[in-house]
């Protein structure tokens, strides 16, 4: 059944996706391949030296984590929103804990799980934290001071001391 507005079936479903009750347009319908483009999945240690190690250009942020993990499950939806905050700066990829990739969390000094990395490209590791829901926000602070290209100090860290003030001279 072809339409006298000259398209074919082929360009119709391009535009349209068949869902129970009728059709829907594929501009509502969420792009599943536009997440997995915006986080990498590594799961032997020759991706991870490949993708992670290697990188040269831009920051990398790994996360480490179990599909089982509760933990994990909870922070997920903070790191994918951190992924796609900064997703033209910096690179990010996940490593599940499974039989087969044990050996790298082990390898790596994954003390538990969920576990943060961020890899500088002029350095390499520069962080390495926990990662559950409730210290995620350090976690993100700790990423953003290195996308910055700077980083806070804590006002309370800085005293007031007559020595310092002076030049050291009395």
């Amino acid at each position: 059944n072809r339409k006298d507005d000259g398209k074919s079936n082929s360009e119709d479903q391009k535009e349209w996706k068949q869902v129970v009750g009728g059709f829907v347009p594929k501009f509502l319908k969420r792009d599943s391949d536009k997440k997995s483009r915006t986080v990498q999945m590594v799961d032997t240690l020759e991706d991870y030296k490949r993708v992670v190690v290697d990188e040269q250009d831009q920051i990398v942020v790994v996360r480490f984590y179990a599909p089982w993990c509760k933990s994990c499950k909870a922070a997920n939806p903070h790191f994918k929103k951190m992924a796609s905050q900064h997703k033209t700066s910096v690179k990010f990829v996940e490593v599940p804990l499974t039989k087969e990739t044990a050996y790298i969390h082990e390898g790596l000094g994954v003390e538990s799980i969920p576990y943060g990395h961020i890899y500088h490209p002029e350095v390499g590791l520069v962080e390495e934290k926990k990662i559950n829901r409730k210290v995620f926000k350090e976690f993100r602070e700790s990423l953003d001071s290195y996308v910055r290209g700077s980083c806070d100090f804590p006002m309370e860290d800085v005293q007031e001391d007559s020595s310092v003030s002076d030049g050291g001279f009395q």
